[in-house]
């Protein structure tokens, strides 16, 4: 018997499994999934503090990178009549 061709049904059904278990994975896979389950599923202020709690311990983030705001140029001073 070719060892590549036998495949039992056993190992048929545990791989169909574990690849089913893998797509299936419906937790949040960022930081602003996770902020977005948490604000859909609480039902109150102090759960929703916990939830996000979570996810910044989970994410490690804390609030998204923002440059600092760019001055505008100064403008000219009017020109002198003569």
């Amino acid at each position: 018997m070719n060892p590549i061709r036998h495949v039992t049904r056993s190992s048929l059904a545990l791989l169909l499994l574990c690849s089913t278990l893998v797509a299936c994975d419906s937790g949040p896979k960022t930081y602003d999934d996770c902020m977005l389950q948490a604000s859909r599923n609480s039902d109150s202020d102090r759960q929703f503090r916990a939830m996000a709690e979570r996810c910044k311990d989970q994410f490690g983030h804390t609030l998204p990178f923002r440059a600092p705001p760019v001055e505008a140029p100064a403008a000219e001073p009017p020109a002198k009549r003569p």
